[in-house]
């Protein structure tokens, strides 16, 4: 069977195989965690007394939080892909 090339596909790993080179590296991960120390992305969203909080202020959060969950997801993808074509070289 005759696969045809998808340049979304290809473009969204290469993005990965960048995001993994620039985080994969010690300092690299180090720096994450700072930004993420730095945006608060380990705090619940909704801040405040209960029933009082800033909708603003959760809804930044949140966007913050987001942001680091997709580049998370994203290098844990390429990892995968890194793996799985290590294995189709070996093998």
């Amino acid at each position: 069977m005759i696969y045809r090339r998808n340049p979304q596909l290809e473009q969204a790993r290469e993005e990965r195989r960048r995001l993994l080179a620039l985080f994969s590296t010690p300092v690299g991960e180090q720096v994450l965690r700072d930004l993420e120390h730095r945006f608060e992305t380990q705090l619940p969203v909704f801040q405040g007394k209960a029933g009082s909080y800033d909708p603003l202020d959760a809804m930044r959060r949140d966007a913050h939080r987001e942001i680091f969950l997709v580049i998370r997801h994203q290098l844990e993808l390429a990892r995968q892909e890194a793996t799985q074509t290590q294995q189709e070289q070996d093998g």
